[in-house]
């Protein structure tokens, strides 16, 4: 297989496949900021045991995951290799997600089986979408830089297209209704929440498949050998230990459940801990934003100057500290109290500028994804960039899902009440919530970025890589 050029891509290329991510921002942000909310306070579940069925969807789609990414590195057809799973997983994603949000509420103990069994096919569906596309990036180029410009964008939209959903889910959607005076408890809100969601999913995904179709669909130089399950099964396991693969899956399933925890945990905070309104979740999501764009702009202006470890490490510390502050610093009684008029100003800083390193550590970690797949091939001989994509986009799956688990734990173990209303909540439970949660960040936190400062590729030995790997196929 011929590899991918090293010269700087078209911005409609960039901006094309990045819009993709869209897809996926909206369903992170369903199932990480109302997925819980909605199960455990608008239907009445436990929220120990949404977890618990979040999790167990999770470990039945361990099953998918390296099936998608074996069968696509394997795939041969006149659309290439990932574009037949990226359009087969369009509609699926959409219907499960709609239907995700119209539980059945009379439904009783049911609604834990329906939960279990939409969450799960949405997750398969996403995966026969997202693993082909992240693949995507080592295909489309073999420049250090590129790459992590590639995931930067990629993560632009990703976010945007989820802090989009928030905007209208917390201004126009979850607001008091007659029937529904606390809006983030209004079930017709959820409703229209699910087919804007859907709508999403199905635009972004069909214009990004398109855009990368015309540079990557066609028929692959040469198809792989023909083997058993036998030996497959023992091939992918081979693969999936490479040291900087797993190097890279531990810190970023640290760094994920950080930012799982996080966001599941935003309306409690904000909402509770916080006492802001509605119009301050609205301003939150603003914030995210800037935070998104911050970690771009940084990402841009530091990725030719840096090892990407290095920024990584660098950015996931920083991002630790701002994001912690504010517990840390209410809990010794030198924050703001929540009715001070610098509580919002001061408080919305420290998040926009934790939450752009943030995500400026995961841009670095998922562009190092595309790096090893050469790291591999120097190794097998083999180039599966699926493979890889799948085992990232599991460890990225299993973060929601943790996330929503954790938090779950959270939440019981400050006693949190169900059916809460803002200011009714008693202060020693808001206090628990706030201190659990700041040690669940530093702790996942401390060690993503332990971790990660163990990984073995650098720019010059991915450049050499490339170079020797070019002039091997050119024999």
């Amino acid at each position: 297989m011929t590899l991918a050029p090293a010269n700087p891509l078209p911005l409609r290329v960039k901006v094309g496949y990045a819009i993709g991510s869209v897809a996926y921002g909206v369903k992170d942000n369903g199932f990480s900021v109302f997925l819980l909310l909605f199960y455990n306070q608008v239907l009445g579940l436990d929220p120990g045991l949404v977890g618990v069925i979040l999790l167990v969807a999770l470990l039945l789609d361990a099953i998918i995951d390296p099936i998608v990414g074996t069968l696509s590195d394997r795939t041969r057809t006149g659309w290439g290799m990932r574009h037949p799973w990226m359009y087969a997983a369009i509609l699926p994603m959409a219907i499960c997600w709609t239907m995700l949000w119209f539980a059945p509420v009379d439904a009783g103990n049911w609604l834990y089986a329906y939960l279990l069994v939409f969450a799960f096919l949405l997750r398969a569906a996403i995966s026969c979408y997202e693993v082909p596309a992240l693949s995507v990036v080592s295909a489309l180029s073999t420049n250090y830089d590129e790459r992590t410009s590639l995931t930067r964008w990629r993560f632009l939209f990703g976010w945007t297209g989820g802090l989009v959903i928030t905007i209208l889910a917390f201004g126009f959607f979850l607001v008091p209704e007659a029937d529904y005076p606390v809006g983030q408890l209004n079930l017709n809100g959820y409703k229209l929440y699910a087919w804007t969601g859907a709508a999403f999913i199905v635009m972004s995904t069909l214009i990004s498949a398109l855009t990368t179709h015309r540079r990557l669909a066609r028929w692959p130089e040469a198809a792989p050998p023909a083997q058993g399950l036998k030996a497959t099964v023992v091939q992918v396991f081979a693969t999936l230990r490479n040291r900087a693969f797993l190097i890279l899956l531990a810190s970023t399933l640290f760094n994920f459940i950080c930012q799982g925890v996080a966001l599941s945990m935003t309306t409690y905070l904000l909402g509770f801990y916080w006492g802001m309104a509605t119009s301050g979740f609205v301003a939150y999501s603003l914030t995210l934003f800037c935070g998104v764009v911050g970690a771009f702009l940084l990402s841009g202006l530091l990725q030719s100057r840096m090892e990407k470890r290095t920024g990584a490490a660098c950015a996931g510390a920083l991002a630790l500290l701002f994001s912690t502050a504010p517990y840390v610093l209410r809990a010794i009684g030198v924050f703001p109290s929540n009715d001070a008029p610098v509580l919002i100003p001061l408080l919305f800083t420290f998040i926009t500028i934790g939450n752009a390193f943030s995500i400026f550590a995961l841009i670095l970690g998922q562009s190092m994804l595309s790096d090893v797949v050469e790291a591999s091939e120097e190794v097998t001989g083999r180039r599966e960039a699926g493979l890889f994509s799948a085992g990232y986009f599991f460890i990225q799956k299993c973060t929601t899902g943790l996330g929503i688990a954790i938090s779950g734990l959270i939440l019981t173990l400050s006693s949190f009440p169900k059916a809460a209303k803002p200011g009714a909540v008693p202060q020693p439970v808001l206090d628990n919530l706030g201190l659990y949660y700041a040690a669940v960040l530093i702790l996942f936190g401390c060690a993503a970025i332990a971790i990660i400062t163990r990984f073995p590729i650098t720019r010059a030995d991915h450049e050499d890589r490339v170079r020797a790997l070019a002039a091997g196929r050119a024999l």
